[in-house]
Order: C-alpha cells, then sequence, then structure tokens
C-alpha cells in the first residue's frame, strides 16, 4: 500500500482519485460545534480491566463543515498500543515525502497499533466516526498474543496480527454505538484478562501508566543482569518490549513534562521551561526541548501554543 504524493494543485494524488490533503504541519484553529457539545470524549476502564484497558477514546465529526486542516490529528510517541475501529471515514498517515505532503491510507476499517517512537499525524478525506481503545503494551501482548516488536512504529490491519477468535469483538465494536462500547470490551475481554493477572488490581492515573510499564521493564533488566551481559540484556529487553529501556525512559520522562504543563497553564502560570525541565529529571532545557521535538514534532513553546488553539490537537487535550 503505497503513499500518494502531492499534487502540484495541493492535492493527494491517486490512480482512482484526488482528496485535498493538507501538509502535517498545517495549522487550523479548533471547531466549536453549533450546540457547544464535544467532538471527543475519553473513558477510563471498568474495575475489570483495570491494569490493561488505559482509555477508551472517540472522535465523531459527522455532519460537522471541518476544513481540510481540521481533520489533520496529531498524537504523540507512545508506550501503549492501541485497537482503533473506524465508521465510514478514510483515514491514513501523513508524512514528508521527498516531493512534499504523502498521505498513505490504513485501509481497513480495523487497526491495531504498536508503541511509537515518533509523533504521528493523520488526516481523514472526510468528517466521520472513530473510537480508539488504548491498552498498555504488556496488557495487549498477554490478551491478544501480539509481537510487540513487529508492530511498533506501524498501523496494521487487525486481520493481520490477530486471529479470527477476535472477529465477533471487532463487529460488536463496530456495530455498538459509543455508550456500549465499555460494555463490549468487558464482554470478550474480561474474563481473559481476569485469568492473566489473577486478581483485582487498582487503576492508576493515565500519567503512571507509561512509567509503571517502564519500571517493569527495567526490573527485568535487573533481574536479567544477574545471569546475562549488559548486551544480551538490551537484546532481551528490546526483543521483549519492542525498544530499548532507554527509549522507554525518555518517552515517559516527556510525559511527565505535558501534565507537569498542563497543569501551569491550569493556574494561570506562565511557562518556565528551563525550571521545568529541571523538574521532570530532564538535564538541562535544551535536553527537554530535544526530547520534545523528538516526542511531539516541536519545540516546547509551538507545542503549547497547539495545544491550546489547534484544532489537530484534539487528543492531546483529551488526554492531559
Amino acid at each position: 500500500m503505497g503513499a500518494r504524493p502531492m499534487s502540484p494543485d495541493g492535492s493527494c494524488a491517486g490512480p482512482d482519485r484526488r482528496a485535498p490533503c493538507p501538509d502535517p504541519l498545517t495549522r487550523a484553529p479548533r471547531f466549536t460545534t453549533p450546540s457547544g457539545a464535544p467532538t471527543d470524549w475519553l473513558r477510563l476502564p471498568p474495575a475489570s480491566l483495570q491494569g490493561a484497558l488505559v482509555a477508551l477514546v472517540g472522535r465523531d465529526t459527522r455532519g460537522l463543515q471541518l476544513d481540510a486542516a481540521q481533520r489533520l490529528s496529531h498524537y504523540p510517541s507512545s508506550p501503549c498500543v492501541s485497537l482503533s475501529w473506524l465508521h465510514g471515514i478514510d483515514v491514513g498517515a501523513v508524512r514528508q515525502g521527498p516531493h512534499g505532503p504523502e498521505w498513505e491510507p490504513l485501509g481497513a476499517d480495523c487497526m491495531v497499533s504498536g508503541t511509537q517512537a515518533h509523533p504521528v499525524t493523520t488526516w481523514a478525506e472526510t468528517t466521520g466516526h472513530g473510537c480508539m481503545a488504548i491498552f498498555r503494551a504488556d496488557a495487549a501482548q498477554a490478551l491478544f498474543g501480539l509481537d510487540l516488536a513487529s508492530i511498533q512504529d506501524r498501523f496494521v490491519r487487525a486481520a493481520d496480527v490477530m486471529g479470527p477468535e477476535w472477529t465477533p469483538m471487532w463487529d460488536a465494536l463496530l456495530a455498538s454505538p459509543d455508550a456500549d462500547l465499555i460494555a463490549v470490551l468487558e464482554r470478550h475481554l474480561a474474563r481473559r484478562w481476569q485469568a492473566v493477572c489473577g486478581r483485582a488490581t487498582d487503576q492508576p492515573s493515565l500519567r503512571q501508566i507509561g512509567r509503571h510499564w517502564v519500571e517493569r521493564l527495567a526490573w527485568h533488566a535487573h533481574e536479567w543482569r544477574r545471569e546475562h551481559s549488559p548486551r544480551q540484556v538490551e537484546r532481551r529487553i528490546k526483543s521483549f518490549s519492542g525498544r530499548s529501556l532507554r527509549e522507554w525512559q525518555a518517552i515517559v520522562r516527556t510525559e511527565g513534562l505535558f501534565f507537569a504543563a498542563r497543569d501551569r497553564h491550569e493556574a494561570g502560570q506562565p511557562f518556565d521551561w528551563a525550571a521545568l525541565a529541571l523538574d521532570e529529571g530532564f538535564a538541562d532545557q535544551a535536553h527537554m526541548t530535544r526530547a520534545v521535538r523528538r516526542i511531539t514534532g516541536f519545540t516546547p513553546t509551538e507545542f503549547a501554543r497547539r495545544f491550546v488553539e489547534d484544532e489537530s490537537f484534539w487528543l492531546y487535550r483529551l488526554w492531559a
């Protein structure tokens, strides 16, 4: 499935159709529905899926007059695995190619995305409706038998990486209204998850999810060092999780910075980037800037501006 490059008139070129595909850095103001109702939502997991499901996210823009740039969505790098399903909407990843922006349609209604070391931008040809269930990486591995290394930094068709026994769950998710989605996930996953963990666990905060996963990896590394060389331990960590321990630690440190910046913004305090950098464990402001750019694609100042003003940053606002 190849990416479609931009044509000279600013559309994505393809053999069968042309669609206006904006540059992934294009800005667009936040959209307010006529009724003031939100277009997106986030729900926390039920008790039966605590420790596995991080959050359930949905976005419904059907019937709204969003321009091409407002149909962009920016996602941060993430230590989580996501299951996504779409209703009547063609979504694809947008990236800068050798001849300008390129759009690569996902090509399926049901997708699995692995952990992401870099920020991702997607674009939808039209307005529509989509949902995403976000899982801890180790839980997704245990529940669905996923090979984390093979799906990292990728969006793949669910049918290609999950067995046919999961077809009833996907069918139910596609057929159910948003209000019933948690119940669908419980019905198909709760018993299996309880068998995996053997007990109910307390639900950590969203900020703690990634840290907990990385702490577990560090513990594995510590245990493996008793019997293996540092090089063998690093290979084991990468095989087990898809990334090096250092990469995971960089991701969760930067996520902590997002929450700290959000707290300052809500309190009406100015952004003291140098102080934030030290408070969140960075060597200095330059170190923090490099990390934020790697995770989001933007400098801290530019990211903060877009977080407040841009429609395409809706997921960041939901998450934080």
